[in-house]
């Protein structure tokens, strides 16, 4: 039997299908390009299974999993107006797909898919707790408590993006200060770095940058500009802090990242565990572990692929 995992994000559409021993076995994508509209963009994604099923049947498939930026509504199966997808304003996703392929199919918040993939497929259920954290354009986070995946009373549980590091911090999308996706991510490390060029005439490689991005602070910071070195020892300080938080409130086994500023490497990430371990309870740094996903660009289509399997279950 085969289940189907669905990866929608603001840039791209991706569809996988994966066999019972967990391989990956036909993959394919198409940019989401929602400034199309909804509609058009449904059509690309239905055109996509197609060509995923072109040699397989819709009777060897158990069901579809779709992990989508939130927020959204697990229950009701409803995309509710996410940030990075203009337009998709309570979208009843699931209700569409059922309705299409006549299958069970379970949406959830694409982080939270990425820590039941994470569970499921990298450590085959044997890690009971474990959070998934994700830095790119913004950061979330999963988490699997006692080896069931937390969701909470409305489905959103472990936005961890949107707890507060520094009240008086950088201004967030969600309207609040501080936020650590405001002060660690891709956006808010950019955005950092345009308010200092702006407040400051310290010269500095970013300042030659037609669009200062992360990687641009991040490269300049290992070319030794002073600037982005300062900058970049303040977000890691701030995620530092966040990823102490999020231990003492979960006490994992493993805290595994994903995301583009993960790319980064040793050089970022080394940093940051060194001074979350300083800050985080001995009690619970015992037998802790931190690690890069080994599922890599692929996560998010894992993911999607576990929700079938686990809800089918539970």
């Amino acid at each position: 039997m085969y289940r189907m995992g669905i990866d929608i994000g603001g840039t791209n559409i991706r569809v996988g299908l994966f066999n019972d021993d967990g391989a990956l076995v036909e993959k394919e994508a198409i940019l989401t390009n929602a400034h199309e509209g909804v509609d058009a963009a449904i059509e690309r994604l239905k055109a996509l299974i197609v060509k995923v099923m072109e040699n397989h049947q819709w009777k060897q498939v158990k069901g579809i999993g779709v992990g989508s930026p939130g927020p959204l509504d697990p229950w009701k199966g409803e995309i509710q107006s996410p940030p990075n997808l203009p337009g998709w304003d309570c979208i009843p996703l699931r209700q569409l797909l059922q309705e299409e392929y006549q299958l069970p199919v379970f949406l959830h918040n694409d982080a939270n898919a990425a820590a039941l993939g994470e569970y499921i497929y990298t450590y085959n259920r044997e890690v009971k707790n474990l959070v998934y954290i994700t830095v790119s354009t913004g950061i979330g986070g999963g988490v699997i408590a006692d080896g069931r995946l937390m969701l909470g009373h409305t489905g959103s549980a472990a936005e961890i993006g949107h707890m507060i590091i520094r009240p008086n911090g950088v201004l967030c999308g969600c309207g609040n200060r501080g936020c650590l996706e405001a002060q660690a991510s891709g956006t808010g490390i950019a955005k950092r770095a345009k308010e200092l060029l702006a407040e400051s005439d310290q010269p500095s490689l970013l300042r030659e940058a037609e669009q200062v991005s992360s990687k641009d602070v991040l490269v300049a910071a290992q070319n030794g500009d002073a600037l982005a070195v300062e900058l970049l020892a303040d977000v890691q300080t701030d995620l530092a802090v966040g990823i102490a938080n999020i231990v003492h409130a979960y006490n994992p086994q493993k805290v595994i990242f994903g995301g583009g500023v993960m790319q980064a490497g040793d050089a970022f990430l080394k940093p940051v565990l060194e001074k979350a371990g300083k800050i985080i309870f001995p009690s619970m740094a015992e037998g802790l572990e931190f690690s890069v996903t080994r599922l890599g660009g692929d996560l998010g289509l894992y993911g999607a692929a576990a929700l079938v399997d686990y809800f089918q279950e539970t």
